[in-house]
């Protein structure tokens, strides 16, 4: 296992307990008490972490649909006080939005740094964007995920050959200045002239460690031919667990 993957005992962790948590509340189960008995003391640490994050952001959600822009913005900010060093109030997420305006243009793998971090669905709690890139400010286990959609119409003009349509998500060493590909995901397609529309996506996600600083950003292949639609084309982030 790399050093920058969370282990075997803390992945079957989140899938026990996510597994009770899609067949209803873990509260009312024989089955549920019985996991949580045999839970070791980092496995009940990590599903507190797990549920907490996800509590926050929905009502970091309820609360931000109530509040002003301006409210919203200054909540998500305060973090820019850099005085001196403090606990992270909130678990840090992130969600970001392809930028139909801005995408890249070539056949080859490309760097895609054209999204939105402030507009519509997208989050930025407790991380940072630069440069087309998620940054972390806090070291831990994060999930990242990412979901790429490709697609065609006849009307934009004919397609020769086969498509190499890829994803991949990288990881950014600042200090080293060094990069490293953490998943990667696509397939190779032909899409004919018999068919009036084409569309491909991929979707791939997975627990790495960072360490603050470090950067993540996504590369892909023929980026011409990227689904522009904010539930299409999409990355993010959040954070698990604190690195023991």
């Amino acid at each position: 296992m790399g050093p920058n993957r969370i282990s075997e005992d803390d992945v079957h962790c989140l899938r026990t307990f996510l597994s009770l948590q899609g067949n209803g509340d873990p509260q009312d189960t024989p089955l549920a008490s019985q996991e949580s008995r045999l839970m070791s003391e980092s496995c009940r640490r990590m599903k507190q972490a797990f549920l907490g994050a996800m509590q926050q952001e929905v009502q970091r959600i309820i609360v931000g649909r109530n509040q002003p822009r301006s409210e919203k913005y200054a909540m998500e900010t305060s973090w820019l006080d850099l005085s001196g060093p403090k606990k992270l109030s909130q678990a840090p997420l992130a969600h970001l939005l392809i930028d139909a305006d801005n995408v890249p243009a070539g056949t080859h793998k490309v760097n895609l740094t054209s999204w939105h971090h402030d507009k519509g669905w997208a989050n930025l709690v407790n991380m940072t964007f630069s440069d087309g890139r998620l940054i972390a400010r806090d070291d831990g286990f994060y999930y990242l995920y990412a979901n790429i959609g490709f697609r065609h119409h006849e009307t934009q003009g004919k397609i020769a050959g086969d498509l190499h349509l890829m994803v991949y998500v990288t990881k950014t060493d600042v200090k080293r200045k060094t990069s490293v590909v953490l998943m990667k995901g696509g397939s190779t397609k032909y899409w004919s002239g018999k068919s009036e529309f084409h569309f491909y996506s991929v979707n791939i996600g997975g627990f790495f460690k960072l360490k603050s600083g470090e950067k993540i950003g996504i590369q892909v292949s023929n980026p011409s031919l990227l689904d522009r639609n904010p539930e299409g084309t999409y990355f993010g982030a959040f954070k698990i667990r604190d690195i023991d």
